[in-house]
């Protein structure tokens, strides 16, 4: 016995069990595998099964038969071995056709949250208390505050006699110039000692 799978489209295949002697296949539907493709002849190939093996034969089709890629006339098939009838894709097996295994469906495992280990805290100082800015900072006893400017109670005196000083000078140079031009180089000092002794009234002392 033996077998060949065909694959008609991408989600679509058939099996077919080769009984001993000769299969037809092509399109017609008098054939014994009717493959109902355009690229498929009406009378395509032929499939012998003998006691030392199992032949596949091109029935002059429009499209040929091919075994693992190769146009063939007539060639013995292996285990295997990939045969193309036109456009139909088929695999033959000596023996039975291997069935699809079920695929293992994945179960999720439960996630388990694990916390992690808490770590001891050492002790720390406590946090400084907050600055009171509303408070003055003291100061010390010892210390004196100094001033930005120097005392000038002594010297502001002393400048203000120095001014008048000179103020009074400019006025007397300023007086003796003046009776010079006028007086042609009379002596001042006489001048006016004599102007006040002329103005201070005398006195009269009767007896």
């Amino acid at each position: 016995m033996a077998t060949l799978e065909f694959y008609l489209d991408e989600d679509t295949s058939m099996t077919h069990v080769l009984e001993s002697g000769t299969t037809t296949l092509g399109r017609h539907p008098d054939s014994v595998i009717v493959l109902d493709c355009p690229s498929v002849s009406g009378h395509h190939a032929l499939i012998e099964l003998q006691d030392d093996g199992c032949y596949v034969s091109d029935q002059q089709s429009s499209n040929g038969t091919r075994v693992n890629g190769a146009i063939i006339e007539e060639a013995k098939l292996a285990e295997g071995d990939r045969v193309a009838f036109g456009d139909i894709q088929a695999v033959f097996y000596a023996g039975d056709a291997p069935s699809a295994e079920p695929e293992e469906i994945a179960v999720a495992q439960p996630v388990i949250f694990v916390p992690p280990p808490v770590l001891p805290v050492k002790d720390a100082p406590p946090p400084p208390a907050p600055a009171d800015y509303r408070k003055k900072p003291a100061r010390p006893a010892n210390v004196r505050r100094a001033s930005n400017y120097p005392d000038q109670t002594e010297s502001g005196c002393a400048t203000a006699l120095i001014v008048i000083f000179l103020f009074i000078t400019a006025f007397i140079v300023g007086l003796y110039l003046r009776h010079s031009k006028e007086t042609e180089g009379g002596n001042f000092f006489s001048d006016v000692a004599n102007k006040i002794s002329g103005t201070i009234p005398k006195i009269k002392v009767e007896k």
